[in-house]
């Protein structure tokens, strides 16, 4: 989805330009929220207690609303992994920025219960766009192609470099095809 890649490589550079990166990786994905975007990130013990979550289902992992320019992101999620706290503001970016045009929607409000997809199909082509926006943000393509080698494909190693899951950056390196064929599952 060339067009999320994009505009997570737009947004990472006017972030530069208005902020400068002292080093990447780990992106600010928070500061981008907060700094460049003007949005809140609000952590929060249960999304599904807010006025406008949806109670029937499963825990969410975060939610967007444009009203109140806000990332709401699940506590609890959040304090076991922090790098799924990442993700999930990454991904409400996204929103923000793919489907909400950064607020010019009027009221949008999108709301994502953890890593799956929605069945309704434009709700999952949603997900999918604001996953693969996540993904180019928090992993630049031509970062991680300079960095993954130089580290020896060291998962580990990586994941911690750039402040993200195991699986989501060997599912990022699968994607853009840099995972080694012996690392392949």
């Amino acid at each position: 989805m060339a067009k999320a890649g994009e505009a997570a490589r737009d947004l990472l550079a006017e972030y530069d330009t208005e902020y400068g990166i002292d080093e990447v990786p780990p992106v600010p994905v928070t500061a981008i929220a907060k700094d460049l975007l003007l949005l809140d990130v609000v952590d929060i013990d249960d999304i599904r207690t807010l006025a406008s979550a949806p109670t029937d289902g499963g825990p969410i992992s975060g939610m967007l609303t444009t009203v109140d320019k806000t990332i709401w992101v699940d506590r609890r999620e959040a304090d076991r992994s922090p790098a799924r706290r990442r993700f999930t503001i990454a991904h409400e970016l996204g929103h923000w920025m793919l489907h909400a045009k950064r607020g010019e929607k009027g009221n949008y409000q999108r709301f994502c219960r953890g890593p799956d997809l929605d069945s309704h199909a434009e709700t999952g082509k949603q997900e999918r766009e604001a996953n693969d926006f996540a993904a180019e943000l928090l992993m630049p393509e031509e970062v991680i192609a300079a960095v993954a080698p130089e580290c020896g494909f060291n998962l580990a190693l990586l994941a911690t470099r750039f402040e993200v899951s195991v699986p989501a950056l060997e599912l990022r390196l699968m994607k853009l095809k840099l995972l080694p064929v012996w690392m392949r599952s």
